[in-house]
């Protein structure tokens, strides 16, 4: 990269569009000073910044808001690059079709390839679905094994009081869920058994790991119940802002490496 460039990450997903701003794309993301984030249901495009170089673009909400993007940034003449699978040399996936790959899963993995010192890891994002994508280093080459989606913490809480006449809504995230053994109360019942199974997930492709490569996996948490999920699985390791530094990384990558 011949100068730095200031770079808008924005990670448009099933509930929220958020974004941030990188301000010089020669250094690798560390932290994000502040995001902003709207419902996705109430996202408009004016609502993002229009001072930068470049927009980086992990993408599940479908063809026409990358469409819309596109046409908003060619009237600017900012650049787009939009997250693609199997495109970066320093990770592919083994997936049978990496274009149906989750653009959110694959930032995440290649946030993990550029932090990860262990050769086996198991990234797990807890968003409105929760993924679990085993990452290993073989020949000094990050490989994505494949994965599982399964209902997201907050998806199962909504599924278990709409489908029910009596049991009440549940704030996962004010429970404290790690901190008891056997729930007295209804909604510690609740939020603690969605916490164990999500959890019970997690332990199960740890053991499948450490079976199949001998080793137990690093294990990475991200994604909004990130934090509270960490309390009933302390070993993880908390990688924040994941999509966005995916991004980043995957853009130096293509476009001459970081400094």
């Amino acid at each position: 990269m011949s100068k730095p460039s200031v770079l808008l990450c924005i990670d448009a997903g099933n509930t929220l569009v958020k974004w941030c701003v990188h301000y010089d794309a020669s250094l690798p993301l560390l932290a994000v000073a502040q995001q902003w984030s709207k419902p996705t249901a109430e996202f408009k495009l004016d609502d993002l910044p229009g001072l930068v170089d470049a927009v980086l673009l992990s993408n599940v909400l479908g063809p026409e808001f990358e469409a819309s993007l596109r046409a908003h940034c060619d009237t600017r003449k900012i650049e787009l690059h939009v997250l693609k699978a199997n495109v970066n040399s320093q990770l592919q996936s083994a997936y049978d079709n990496s274009a149906l790959l989750g653009k959110d899963r694959w930032a995440a993995c290649l946030a993990v390839a550029q932090a990860s010192k262990a050769p086996v890891n198991l990234v797990v994002s807890f968003g409105t679905a929760t993924t679990l994508d085993a990452l290993v280093k073989k020949e000094g080459a990050w490989q994505h094994l494949g994965g599982f989606i399964v209902p997201g913490v907050q998806t199962m809480l909504t599924s278990l009081h709409n489908n029910t006449a009596e049991l009440p809504k549940v704030d996962f995230n004010t429970l404290a869920v790690g901190h008891f053994e056997w729930p007295r109360n209804t909604q510690q019942a609740i939020g603690a058994g969605v916490g164990r199974m999500q959890i019970a997930w997690v332990q199960l492709l740890v053991d499948e790991l450490k079976r199949t490569h001998g080793q137990l996996p690093v294990v990475w948490f991200s994604g909004g119940f990130a934090a509270a999920m960490q309390s009933l699985y302390p070993a993880a390791q908390l990688l924040e802002h994941a999509v966005f530094k995916g991004l980043v990384f995957d853009y130096q990558m293509q476009h001459g490496g970081a400094a």
